[in-house]
């Protein structure tokens, strides 16, 4: 590709923006599906409630594995990015987190749904480091590059809000779509599995567009002339790199530590403790109270009526289809649709006749199966009891997670423009360290006293404040490795100082300092510690850029 820009983009040019625009925007869509879909996936994949203690506990298991397999192979896929080329490993990263959510949507066991779920990280975390890297390499004029970085990037916060609404709209449409084939046990219509199909969208685009843009043709000429380096995890620590690896991961660790650290557990770990949902907590806390002791006696219950499925043939399948009538009949009545239920209630008379006639020679089968429905109905009913005031709480939170991704779009369209101004790189992260030094503990200590309308704003600069930072690293990253290691560099940095290390401050926020600062509430003791971590990681980043090197323009191609 000409080195020399014409005036205009040409068409290639226009295709390769539109990739990279399309991959910056699926890596956030298919990473934030899993809070939208994980929470009544595991439900139905374990056959519990959505308020049971094992849902809970295996989101936070998979959120850590996630994080862990990209941080792990998505290093190793920096390595590859090196060795085989930027298109080719950018093309498959694509493909492997655009197929894992449709492999997780049909999963039928909660370990294939974690692993297809650790697979789709993995894919994010190598794509972005390809995609960086060859977007630097294809524009190799100092101006357009940062505006192509710059603008391109600023696609992945609005993949945040597109999912949303594409959940928002499955949710509503689920019931119509196609049934999907499986076992009967499952909800052919379960709203989770639909989001997660549209997780391909991203593979269908790029199969059409990718044959008509080049690999990067300055990787490709060294790699033909048999002048291209082995790319080597160790040169990273030669002394020539040794502080630009170390500085640049310290940073993205911090950049990340804030990130989940802070921002990613307000809307619901700390939104719920805002002034304006006092009535709410007070209306909630004897009815999750009565969740737990409920969530026991099923928990109890359970081994007596796995026994029972395994004794009797059928009972399973007679159980899933009891259960569907059930969840209909209570939708019935809170629509008060007296025709519908008296349909259903003669369907399940057939299926209590069919019940009694499968048991009849293992009456402790159906006693274990009634005893798990009484418990099914009760967690249904204090869920019920919940929803007006959970209800009120979750839109809270939802209307915080909208500032918050809001503010991190505003900080990336800020980062791209002020790349096209004459400021050194540390100065530049430093317009928005500094700034955040301040924020982030008046947002948590402060604002969040206050009202939610004044949180709401803080989130708002607060993201932007962090979520800029990964625009950051997108344009300075690919300038400071030379050609046969920037995809190993840049993904040691990003890989394993943020999504390894740095992801980890959401663990070192809500179960370690949390437990010792002493709120009031559990809410309050997460906002406390959010703010320390918060303001702690930018102190630290603020005093790393004193140590980071300002790219040279004219690097090594």
């Amino acid at each position: 590709m000409d080195s020399k820009p014409s005036a205009r983009f040409t068409t290639t040019q226009w295709l390769i923006i539109t990739i990279a625009a399309i991959g910056f925007l699926f890596d956030t869509y298919e990473l934030l599906m899993t809070p939208l879909v994980g929470v009544p996936a595991i439900a139905e994949l374990l056959q519990v409630p959505l308020n049971n203690p094992l849902v809970t506990e295996w989101i936070g298991r998979m959120i850590w594995l996630s994080a862990l397999c990209g941080g792990v192979f998505g290093l190793l896929g920096g390595w590859l990015i090196d060795r085989f080329g930027r298109k080719r490993i950018m093309a498959a990263s694509i493909f492997v987190y655009s197929l894992s959510p449709v492999a997780a949507a049909m999963s039928t066991s909660l370990g294939w749904f974690v692993f297809f779920r650790c697979t789709t990280f993995i894919g994010v975390c190598v794509e972005f480091v390809a995609a960086i890297t060859w977007l630097a390499e294809l524009f190799p004029d100092p101006q357009r590059k940062k505006i192509v970085l710059g603008s391109t990037q600023a696609f992945a916060s609005v993949g945040g809000l597109l999912v949303t609404g594409v959940n928002v709209w499955v949710i509503a449409h689920a019931n119509t779509l196609p049934a999907l084939p499986l076992p009967e046990i499952f909800n052919a219509h379960a709203a989770w599995r639909y989001t997660l199909f549209t997780g391909l969208a991203p593979a269908i685009l790029i199969a059409f567009l990718l044959p008509f843009v080049p690999e990067s043709q300055i990787w490709r000429e060294r790699r033909q002339a048999g002048t291209l380096k082995r790319p080597s995890f160790g040169e990273l620590f030669a002394p020539g790199l040794r502080r630009v690896t170390l500085v640049t991961a310290l940073l993205s660790a911090c950049a990340y530590a804030a990130a989940f650290g802070a921002l990613q557990l307000t809307p619901l770990r700390i939104a719920p403790g805002l002034p304006e949902l006092a009535e709410q907590r007070k209306a909630l806390k004897p009815l999750r109270d009565e969740a737990t002791q409920l969530n026991e006696q099923f928990a109890a219950a359970l081994p007596a009526f796995r026994q029972a499925v395994a004794d009797v043939s059928g009972l399973a399948e007679l159980a899933a289809q009891r259960a569907k009538i059930r969840i209909a009949q209570r939708a019935a009545r809170k629509a008060d649709d007296k025709d519908q239920l008296a349909k259903l209630g003669a369907r399940f008379s057939l299926l209590e006749t069919n019940l009694v006639q499968l048991t009849g020679a293992k009456p402790d089968a159906k006693k274990a199966l009634m005893e798990r429905e009484k418990m099914l109905r009760l967690l249904g009913d204090n869920r019920e009891a919940q929803d007006p005031f959970d209800t009120a709480v979750k839109a809270r939170g939802n209307t915080i997670q909208l500032y918050q991704e809001l503010g991190g779009l505003i900080g990336r369209i800020l980062l791209a423009v002020l790349l096209l101004v004459a400021i050194t790189r540390r100065n530049l992260l430093r317009l928005f360290l500094v700034p955040g030094l301040a924020l982030l503990p008046v947002t948590y200590w402060v604002l969040y006293h206050q009202s939610a309308p004044a949180m709401q704003w803080g989130i708002f600069f607060c993201g932007l404040m962090v979520v800029a930072q990964f625009s950051y690293f997108g344009e300075y990253l690919p300038k400071v490795f030379p050609l046969h290691l920037r995809g190993t560099g840049g993904s040691f940095a990003t890989n394993l100082g943020g999504r390894m290390i740095g992801t980890s401050a959401a663990f070192l926020t809500t179960n370690i300092l949390a437990p010792m600062v002493g709120g009031k509430t559990t809410f309050d003791s997460v906002a406390i510690a959010a703010g320390i971590v918060g303001v702690t990681v930018f102190a630290i980043a603020l005093v790393a850029t004193f140590f980071l090197p300002e790219p040279k323009e004219q690097l090594e191609q």
